[in-house]
């Protein structure tokens, strides 16, 4: 058997996250996470049509989030709600990073494990398949971390030309069986 794609990526460091990020990353079985999500979109028209095509998540407050995370052997497959808009992305280890791919996009990303939070830095992007520049590509340094007992989650996107295009931020708790 194959253990969580989180523990094979972080390796060792994976004992310093805490415990919530640890039930989440560090378990076999799949899962169901819920909550609610502050999320901020940008203004700009073709930022806001780019977002929809992603099926990013659509700008509101106290925006419900359900989040089903799969584990099939060396992937993980992540099913996400926030209100009306879902989408999935699936994640696997490729050269040491996290690369997940969603739709047409495959981000790759630097993990680690700070302080008891998860730090995912943007480090390369392919759009179809094509390897885009740094200075072309999105910017995001995403975290996770806990909060009482709650899983947090603040994931920033930024847009060469555009700025920030979406931020969305949240809490979630997991559903048992």
């Amino acid at each position: 058997m194959v253990s969580a794609l989180f523990r094979r990526l972080l390796g060792p460091a994976i004992v310093g996250l805490a415990p919530s990020l640890r039930t989440l990353h560090d378990e076999d079985g799949d899962q169901v996470w819920t909550g609610l999500a502050e999320i901020r979109t940008s203004d700009n028209p073709f930022a806001r049509l780019l977002c929809r095509m992603m099926r990013l998540p659509a700008r509101g407050s106290g925006v419900p989030v359900t989040v089903r995370f799969e584990r099939r052997g060396a992937t993980e497959h992540w099913h996400r709600r926030f209100g009306d808009r879902q989408y999935r992305s699936t994640l696997r280890i490729r050269h040491g990073r996290l690369v997940e791919r969603m739709g047409p996009a495959a981000s790759s990303f630097d993990v680690s494990a700070v302080d008891g939070a998860l730090h995912m830095d943007l480090v390369g992007f392919r759009f179809l398949g094509i390897p885009l520049p740094r200075w072309a590509r999105p910017a995001c340094h995403a975290v996770e971390q806990e909060q009482g007992a709650a899983f947090m989650f603040d994931i920033p996107i930024d847009l060469p030309l555009f700025g920030r295009v979406i931020h969305y931020r949240g809490r979630l708790e997991r559903i048992d069986d």
